[in-house]
């Protein structure tokens, strides 16, 4: 890049030759002026426009850069018309390029014959963008010994040369520093996890195989379930002392007893502590009994076609069957897992969050998360989704304490066990300076981002930040409201920073 830097500082000299050689002036009382730089930018146009001072009655070259806004390009193809109006008599002259010399780059040569002061339009044509610029008080000198002297214009910062020919290469954007509503946030990661009402494994109640004449349809994997579906039959050894049919027939009996217990109590025939013996083993024979109906089909305790008992595993709930963990023709044990079933329309978003800053979640008022596979960023309030519950035990090895928020999981899009990067919510919301991530750089342990001073110079600034929300952060210090900073393409503005500047206050043309 420092021969580019070269090429151009050196065609400005050339351009110097010509112009005071042509002079009548005596040697002695010829000075060199530096180039005027003009950088402007519209919602549709970035204009960089270089120019010697213009003098009565002498063609000055124009170098007039300029870059569509919608995705920072050049201006590739179109015309532009440069009219100056003069500000005392209202008298106008122009000047059009058919055409760009070099992509984005449009070079009108200019003479006006009388000095003065001028509004200069620029007007763009093109497929690309149309445009109308407008600078106020460019000035027209009546010979070279009146252009006046001025002092370098520094901005006091090491200044970073990136030229529009690079700018165009890659992608890049900049955008004014300005205001965004804020909430402060708890940065931490966690993992999705299904809600424990809406998940189910589901284990063999007792000892048995898996026959597989009797399992012709078990349902695969993938499938939605109903709650209430058969999922498999179960055989017990043969000969076996089965446990339900004991659970079935005491509870039966206790049934039996207590119902004659409520006949003799009507009567005065059983004492009420008898009557409240007799009532308390029916209920706990009936509650031992519930818990194995819930699961097994008990009317199917019974031959079927000679086959001999089998019992029927029922879903527990309703959802996706997401793992078989049995091979038919198995034998199977009691508590062994068999099914897993889970309904994804709502999950838990589980969020590890520093013991030190737990105070501070219960006033959670949102959170936001990315997962992996996803570009996007998704937000609890979005997904119709709320805080469950704060963790009491703090993990002793993380030092954290788990954090639950329940979300909607449309088109089942969230996938169990993904691991998240959270922010979560706190306090009120603020209206705060604030610019994109993507234009943050960590430097040697300093935020820094590099703002565009003008067309092709840049500077870093040393940042000191607040809160982060969304995807901006807050500024405290670095840049002021209105300052332009570089939001993509930041990374090759840094590495051009390690190779080359420009010197300050010396323009060049290209």
């Amino acid at each position: 890049m420092r021969n580019i830097i070269k090429l151009k500082m050196l065609f400005v000299l050339l351009i110097s030759l010509i112009y005071f050689g042509c002079s009548d002036q005596p040697q002695e009382e010829e000075h060199h002026h530096e180039a005027i730089s003009i950088t402007i930018w519209t919602d549709s146009t970035e204009l960089f426009m270089e120019y010697p001072p213009l003098v009565a009655g002498t063609e000055a070259a124009f170098a007039i850069h300029l870059s569509n806004m919608k995705n920072f390009t050049a201006i590739t193809e179109g015309s532009l018309r440069v009219i100056f109006e003069n500000n005392s008599n209202g008298k106008q002259v122009s000047f059009e390029s058919d055409s760009p010399s070099h992509p984005g780059i449009f070079r009108p040569v200019v003479k006006i014959d009388e000095p003065g002061s001028y509004k200069l339009t620029l007007q763009l044509k093109s497929d690309q963008v149309s445009d109308e610029l407008k600078i106020d008080n460019v000035n027209v000198h009546k010979d070279e010994s009146t252009i006046p002297h001025e002092d370098e214009l520094s901005s006091g910062e090491d200044e970073i040369s990136f030229l529009k020919e690079q700018q165009w290469k890659i992608e890049f954007k900049t955008e004014p520093v300005s205001k965004h509503k804020l909430s402060g946030s708890i940065s931490a990661v966690g993992e999705l996890r299904p809600k424990p009402q809406m998940h189910a494994e589901v284990p063999a109640p007792v000892n048995g195989v898996i026959l597989a004449d009797q399992n012709y349809v078990v349902p695969s994997i993938g499938t939605w379930i109903k709650k209430g579906t058969v999922l498999a039959l179960i055989s017990p050894p043969a000969n076996t002392d089965f446990g339900f049919i004991d659970i079935r027939n005491e509870y039966l009996l206790a049934k039996s007893d207590y119902d004659r217990a409520q006949r003799l109590l009507e009567k005065k025939a059983i004492s009420e502590k008898r009557h409240e013996e007799i009532k308390l083993k029916y209920e706990t024979k009936k509650a031992s009994y519930d818990v194995v109906a819930k699961q097994i089909d008990m009317s199917s305790l019974e031959n079927n076609g000679g086959n001999g008992p089998h019992f029927h595993l029922i879903a527990p709930t309703d959802g996706f069957l997401e793992g078989i963990h049995f091979h038919l023709g198995e034998n199977v044990t009691s508590g062994q897992k068999l099914f897993t079933i889970s309904n994804p329309a709502k999950i838990l978003l589980k969020v590890n969050v520093p013991v030190s800053k737990i105070n501070l979640v219960q006033t959670a008022a949102d959170a936001s998360f990315k997962v992996e596979g996803f570009i996007e960023t998704f937000r609890v309030s979005e997904l119709n989704g709320r805080l469950v519950s704060i963790g009491s035990i703090v993990n002793e090895q993380s030092r954290t304490v788990p954090v639950y928020f329940e979300v909607a999981n449309p088109n089942n899009k969230l996938k169990i066990g993904m691991f998240v990067q959270a922010d979560i919510k706190v306090g009120e919301q603020i209206d705060a300076l604030a610019i994109p991530n993507s234009a943050i750089f960590e430097d040697n342990g300093q935020y820094t981002t590099y703002v565009h001073l003008n067309g092709e110079t840049f500077a870093k600034r040393i940042l000191k930040t607040g809160i982060k929300d969304k995807n901006y952060t807050e500024i405290l210090e670095g840049v002021k409201p209105g300052e332009r900073i570089v939001t993509i393409g930041g990374y090759q503005v840094k590495l051009a920073s390690m190779s080359t500047s420009t010197p300050t206050g010396h323009g060049h043309e290209h």
